[in-house]
């Protein structure tokens, strides 16, 4: 099942501009016409496409990777850098819903 995160006014959710931001956390970066997929520590598969204004993530974990802490920093420092809401903020605009 994918998540969805808003996109702040102003981001470039381009597929070209989002797989540059992906590269930015993994040499493992493939493009497709319709999406950016790619691994990082602690997450094998990562596929992220566009879905109306938001960003639609979906996640396989990897079971042999043990430091959650990095995996999870990871992950927010590139979900942010795509959609421009930290962690935070996220989870602020998550809780009114």
């Amino acid at each position: 099942m994918a998540r969805e995160y808003p996109v702040k006014k102003g981001m470039d959710t381009s597929i070209e501009a989002i797989a540059a931001k992906c590269r930015e956390f993994s040499e493992n970066v493939r493009v497709s016409q319709n999406s950016v997929e790619l691994s990082i520590p602690g997450i094998k598969r990562l596929e992220i496409w566009v879905k109306g204004k938001n960003l639609a993530i979906e996640t396989e974990n990897d079971e042999n990777f043990k430091d959650f802490a990095q995996t999870i920093k990871i992950y927010n420092n590139l979900v942010e850098s795509i959609t421009g809401y930290s962690s935070k903020e996220r989870k602020k605009k998550f809780s009114k819903i």
